[in-house]
């Protein structure tokens, strides 16, 4: 995850066996049956190494269920069938091999071998702690893709020792599930109750459960004890829930309790729609498995775990700011994000890939985009002459919204040079952004910034782009049937300035035209002429000579 900066784009490390499942999806996407069967026998070999990883299994799964939902293609091949069965059948035989063991902290740190800088960070920014890899659950509509059967808990003195950590690093809210039900894990003597004990006076924490066979005393005792605790309702666990309820006299806290999942995840993944972001968090993983960087991502067979998961190495060069709940959903997915380097706080100089994969599915449609969540289109209104005048109207209660911020206690003349120039600056922005000028300005560089980070994104990942041609086709060709009478030689420019033009759709046409057509002269000189940057302080996209400017 090191910053290889490509024009408005930075490529993160995917891994190997992330690469095979999308490059198995490729293949299967175009029917490309020489490559499959070339790709599943070093799909097979994966499989048979006993050390195989947590994620990477997970990978293999995904491909697997891919293979399935598209069977119709490969029915008539009887090699192709045989090597999935052959996949399948290993597969299978490492949940009957499977035995939980226990792995201490210094097991888990040596493996990651991170950098002084890195480790405090790793804690302070997490958003999940898995204690145990795999579940007894195993439940179809898992959006984690839990592995079926326990294989592996962390030792209660490593999770009191990164319980330590947490604390330590100021971090004291958790989600203590993931791929994992967290009343699966236990180190006898100790269960959960240990771990809460120890988290419930220091720490806000969310318990996620199925409540797993054998345990119904266990989440009685907690329920008893008062502890936060939400069960997880499928139609397999409806009974068992319902008689511990009645023995309890109470009813438990409940999710997913219908019968119809709005979204369908793990084996009900039907690999030919995007669906809405599941993952509302940015920040850290931690697991038996190691430590993953998570961005949320749009549910699709380029990421069925609704995020990116990037492993965090010692060559990753930044860690991303944790985010969660309605602060989350408040990070505008398209602007480069806040995350902490060895040199501290930061913003990132360009997208990330897969913000750039975000763009390219997030086709504006109000069922696509989760509650409380910007779109991308809904970005572009922004720019309309109305949200304009309404700024403009609003200048006088936002100036003064911002005085109050920094005058609150101290008179203007009191504050250090910087606060009264940050302060100027402040009022200065939001007034020259009630300016038609800069407000066409800025729309021009977001979608020059937008189509520069999309060219350098098919340049570096031509395997992921054959998986959105697939996904996209549908939008794209009716994008291109509505823009097949305008001039292809009207500079996009020229046509943004037209008060016919929709600026959503004429960028939205050109950005899946970049992706099904590759670059055109028309979109090369509009980048090459128009080049836009990010501006944290603005919080837009401003011309990159001012950008220029401004550092100097």
């Amino acid at each position: 995850m090191g910053l290889s900066v490509f024009q408005n784009l930075i490529v993160t490390s995917d891994a190997p066996v992330e690469k095979l499942k999308n490059r198995i999806l490729a293949a299967l996407f175009s029917q490309n049956t020489g490559q499959l069967k070339v790709l599943l026998d070093h799909a097979a070999e994966i499989a048979k190494n006993p050390e195989l990883g947590e994620t990477d299994e997970k990978y293999l799964r995904q491909a697997q269920t891919a293979l399935i939902r598209h069977k119709h293609q490969l029915d008539t091949n009887p090699d192709l069938k045989r090597q999935i069965k052959h996949l399948r059948r290993l597969l299978a035989e490492k949940v009957r091999r499977a035995e939980p063991g226990h792995m201490g902290y210094d097991a888990w740190k040596n493996c990651l071998n991170l950098l002084p800088w890195q480790h405090p960070y790793v804690f302070s920014e997490a958003i999940t702690f898995q204690m145990t890899s795999g579940c007894s659950n195993f439940c179809r509509r898992c959006n984690e893709w839990a592995l079926p059967k326990v294989r592996r808990h962390f030792s209660f003195d490593a999770v009191n020792t990164f319980i330590q950590n947490f604390l330590e690093q100021g971090n004291r809210d958790l989600a203590l599930y993931g791929g994992s039900d967290p009343l699966d894990w236990c180190d006898l003597p100790h269960d959960i109750t240990h771990v809460l004990n120890r988290l419930e006076g220091p720490c806000r924490f969310s318990l996620l459960t199925k409540i797993p066979n054998g345990k119904g005393e266990l989440a009685k005792a907690l329920i008893t004890a008062g502890i936060p605790m939400s069960v997880s309702l499928t139609n397999r666990n409806r009974d068992k829930i319902s008689l511990l309820e009645m023995q309890m006299e109470q009813p438990f806290t409940k999710q997913h309790a219908t019968a119809d999942l709005l979204i369908p995840a793990g084996l009900d993944e039907d690999f030919s729609t995007v669906k809405p972001s599941i993952t509302d968090s940015y920040g850290t993983e931690i697991s038996p498995d190691g430590c993953f960087a998570v961005i949320p991502a749009f549910t699709s067979a380029l990421h069925p775990f609704g995020h990116k998961k990037i492993r965090i190495t010692a060559q990753s060069a930044f860690i991303p700011r944790k985010k969660i709940g309605r602060p989350a959903l408040l990070v505008d997915y398209f602007k480069p994000l806040e995350v902490v380097t060895e040199q501290g706080v930061s913003i990132l100089p360009a997208l990330l890939d897969v913000q750039v994969e975000n763009i390219l599915f997030d086709n504006g449609r109000d069922e696509l985009t989760p509650p409380g969540m910007r779109s991308i289109r809904e970005y572009f209104d922004v720019f309309s002459d109305k949200a304009r005048r309404k700024r403009k109207h609003l200048t006088p209660s936002v100036v003064k919204r911002i005085k109050n911020r920094y005058l609150n206690t101290i008179r203007f003349h009191d504050l250090c040079p910087q606060k009264q120039t940050a302060l100027k600056n402040e009022i200065l922005d939001h007034v020259r952004f009630t300016r038609k000028d800069i407000v066409a300005q800025a729309m021009t560089c977001s979608i020059s910034f937008f189509l520069a980070a999309i060219h350098a994104y098919i340049q570096e990942q031509p395997i992921n782009c054959r998986i959105i041609r697939q996904l996209t086709l549908q939008e794209y060709t009716d994008l291109a049937a509505l823009f097949q009478d305008t001039d292809p030689m009207l500079p996009i420019a020229q046509r943004l300035e037209s008060p016919d033009t929709d600026p959503w759709l004429l960028f939205r046409y050109h950005a899946l035209s970049l992706v099904h057509k590759g670059l055109t002269k028309q979109v090369d000189q509009f980048i090459q002429g128009c080049p836009g940057i990010f501006h944290p302080e603005k919080d837009r996209f401003i011309p990159a000579a001012l950008g220029q400017c401004s550092k100097k």
